[in-house]
């Protein structure tokens, strides 16, 4: 075997495991990296090597509709040879972990050392931020010269089928040198492959991979490869692109490893928590941005605009998050012009809350802005928000004679808890729902700070005035004296009294919604009852309809994400409203960083350097959902910058 030279564990980076660490719990395949490009583009994948989700791969190019997307480039065929000895790193038609490996670390891209008993080979995978390139890096790490190909591996299709064959062997592909043109390939635009260095190599047939749940599911088309002979020290390059790329691989790898590294302080996990954060951010073309979801990822929507603070604290990207906030402002234009029915109202600003949070966003990124007292030009979106609700313009949305908004529209969740099943909302929530007239009310007091600052005084008064008499009758409505806690939702069929996190929000968005002792009384109660190392439940466990794990069918799990699971994201709000009643003090700094110990150990656990969608509500709160979501790692960040920065 040849020498590794392995770190000592104390000394290893926060993102490093050694062989013994990937065997512990399945770590090869439940440990999921990713990278993203910024222009919409990502790769991910599992530690062990081989992809065994659908969307696992290596190169996925940007294109809308990123819920339908999946890699173009599943991974690659890998053989390496030296002195007799052959031997597969990874094989993407079967499931199982790549051969010899030893080591996976970020470093700060996902990294995995191969050994043998003859050599020892080094593979990375990077995308370059603000171009769609996709590199893989091989380095020859022992003592003898190795031989080494790689043969790309295609989506093509589904398995056995002859449809797929054909359009395979009707793609047009091209081979000059090290280069390869393929395509374009199932409406994926034209692929360009190098192979540096090496002569590529026309193959030949399609391949059925073994995907989730070990079934074949697709197949893949490797139509070309590349042989490289090298020696001791020496590294080589493959290269994916929708673009012809003739500037040398190893100058962007680089100039992209110099921009991703920074210096490292006390919270090493936390800080690769922040340095990673920049993945959900999608820059466009300079006049356009988004914020992704989650990964796998999903359309933009409501849950793009609560991670704006937090995600532009911790990545310190104020004008690609200005971008992101701009295009959701066109998108919500884009609704309000189109009308109610048109169908073209963007996903999220249909719901309750969605266009509210946007309100927030602009509010707080006004205030973040060099010269917070200059008006915003977005005025005008905020303006439009709150007319759609005063005029009940979206459907089943509105505010009523009482003030307060109310949202009903059967079939359909109108807030943040839209678990579906049998096409059924899971907690339909009809009626006035405690967080969305929180927002409501922390939205009207935005709007007026910003009329202030265009020096529309009267508009303002008007605002605060409404926002008075809305936290008036919000206290009359949703205050229960019997349980001492707020009703969740007040609709048609009466007050629910069920426990859910919901009304915490009504603490952390103002200082003022609550009376003092209103606030203590519901703070204790959610941190008695809801509270989790791992983020909020989302139903009292001694509530009869409480599920304490989010496994099992898609119904089973549907039935559970917002009835017991634990969600992450919702930390944010409770330390809003932890500092907010009990003071920012020594003794509430240290509890707070106590709470964050389980998802700070989390960052090492399931997606690298990123922080998972939810969790069950019961121990052992195994991750669920999205392995990297925005929400939860945007508002752990807003917490560490906001609360707890020295």
């Amino acid at each position: 075997m040849v020498e590794t030279g392995s770190l000592a564990r104390e000394s290893r980076s926060p993102l490093e495991w050694a062989c013994e660490d990937l065997d512990v719990g399945d770590r090869r395949h439940s440990l999921e990296w990713l990278e993203a490009d910024g222009l919409g583009g990502f790769a991910c994948g599992t530690a062990g090597g081989p992809s065994v989700r659908r969307y696992h791969g290596w190169y996925c190019p940007p294109a809308p509709a990123a819920a339908r997307r999946r890699p173009l480039v599943a991974g690659c065929e890998e053989l390496v040879w030296c002195d007799g000895e052959t031997a597969v790193l990874s094989d993407e038609t079967r499931a199982g972990p790549g051969g010899g490996l030893v080591r996976f670390a970020l470093e700060p891209f996902p990294t995995w050392r191969h050994e043998f008993d003859h050599f020892s080979i080094e593979r990375s995978l990077c995308l370059v931020r603000g171009r769609s390139i996709a590199i893989a890096r091989y380095a020859n790490r022992g003592a003898r010269s190795v031989g080494l190909r790689a043969r790309p591996l295609l989506r093509v299709g589904e398995p056995r089928s002859p449809a797929a064959r054909n359009r395979a062997r009707e793609v047009p592909v091209e081979v000059r040198g090290d280069a390869a043109w393929i395509g374009p390939l199932n409406d994926a635009p034209r692929l360009f492959l190098r192979g540096t260095g090496a002569q590529g190599v026309a193959q030949a047939g399609c391949r059925e991979k073994a995907g989730e749940k070990s079934r074949a599911d697709e197949e893949l088309w490797g139509p070309v490869a590349w042989d490289w002979v090298l020696p001791p020290g020496q590294e080589t390059y493959l290269l994916f692109s929708t673009e012809d790329v003739s500037t040398d691989p190893a100058h962007l790898l680089e100039a992209e490893r110099r921009r991703r590294t920074s210096a490292p302080t006390e919270n090493p996990l936390f800080d690769e928590l922040a340095r990673r954060a920049e993945v959900f951010l999608v820059d466009g073309d300079g006049r356009d941005g988004s914020i992704v979801p989650g990964y796998p990822p999903d359309d933009p929507g409501r849950d793009s605009m609560i991670p704006v603070p937090g995600l532009t604290l911790a990545t310190g990207r104020y004008a690609g998050v200005a971008r992101a906030v701009n295009a959701a402002a066109a998108r919500l234009r884009t609704s309000f012009l189109s009308g109610p029915d048109s169908g073209r109202a963007p996903a999220g600003f249909t719901s309750a809350d969605g266009p509210l949070w946007f309100v927030l966003a602009v509010e707080w990124f006004t205030r973040a802005r060099r010269d917070p007292s200059r008006p915003t030009p977005l005025l005008a979106a905020v303006r439009s928000v709150l007319a759609a609700f005063r005029h009940g313009e979206r459907p089943g949305i509105a505010v009523g004679p009482d003030g307060l908004v109310s949202g009903h529209l059967p079939g359909r969740p109108l807030t943040w808890m839209d678990a579906m099943v049998d096409a059924t909302p899971v907690t339909p929530r009809y009626g006035r729902a405690v967080e969305v007239n929180a927002l409501w009310h922390a939205a009207l007091k935005a709007a007026a700070r910003l009329e202030r600052l265009a020096e529309e005084n009267a508009r303002a008064r008007e605002l605060e005035s409404e926002a008075w008499h809305v936290g008036k009758r919000f206290n009359d409505v949703f205050w229960s004296p019997e349980k001492e806690y707020l009703y969740d939702v007040v609709g048609p069929d009466g007050s629910d009294m069920s426990l859910r996190p919901n009304q915490i929000f009504a603490i952390s968005l103002s200082d003022d919604l609550l009376p003092p002792h209103r606030a203590r009384a519901v703070y204790w109660v959610v941190r008695g009852r809801l509270l989790t190392p791992l983020g909020l439940r989302t139903l009292d466990p001694r509530d009869p309809r409480y599920r304490g794990h989010c496994a099992g069918s898609a119904r089973e799990r549907a039935l559970a994400l917002h009835q017991g699971a634990a969600w992450p994201w919702l930390m944010g709000a409770f330390a809003d409203a932890h500092f907010r009643v009990l003071g920012r003090t020594p003794e509430t700094r240290r509890s707070m960083q106590m709470w964050l110990e389980a998802l700070k150990a989390h960052i090492a656990e399931a997606g690298v350097g990123s922080i998972s969608e939810v969790f069950d509500g019961d121990e052992p709160q195994v991750p669920r959902g999205c392995f990297a979501e925005a929400r939860s790692v945007a508002e752990i960040a807003r917490i560490l910058f906001t609360y707890l920065r020295n």
